[in-house]
């Protein structure tokens, strides 16, 4: 449990710096999570090629997105700008509340 507080907590805190530094990471989960592979692999001194050892120690896509969503959703801030990103979202929330959760 100890692992998976500190992992939230860094990773929280990388998700917070590069939404707020790249209007990007806001609107695109994947953009996001790119960048965040992107920064420790360059913290390691690695440029293209990342061994599987290093990879191991990235934090989960889940829990980027769910970072992510923290942040947007209960604290409300770095929200995203796009509006069609905001829709998107919206839509898929509904989706998965009502349609995915029935079957």
């Amino acid at each position: 449990m100890e692992k998976t507080i500190a992992e939230f907590t860094s990773v929280k805190a990388l998700v917070d710096e590069l939404m707020s530094a790249d209007e990007r990471c806001r609107n695109d989960d994947k953009w996001l999570t790119y960048c965040i592979l992107q920064h420790i692999a360059c913290e390691h001194g690695q440029k293209v090629f990342i061994p599987f050892k290093l990879f191991r120690q990235f934090p989960s896509y889940e829990t980027i997105t769910r970072v992510r969503r923290v942040i947007q959703h209960k604290e409300k801030r770095l929200l995203p700008t796009s509006v069609e990103v905001q829709i998107k979202r919206k839509l898929r929330e509904w989706v998965i509340r009502n349609i995915i959760h029935e079957v």
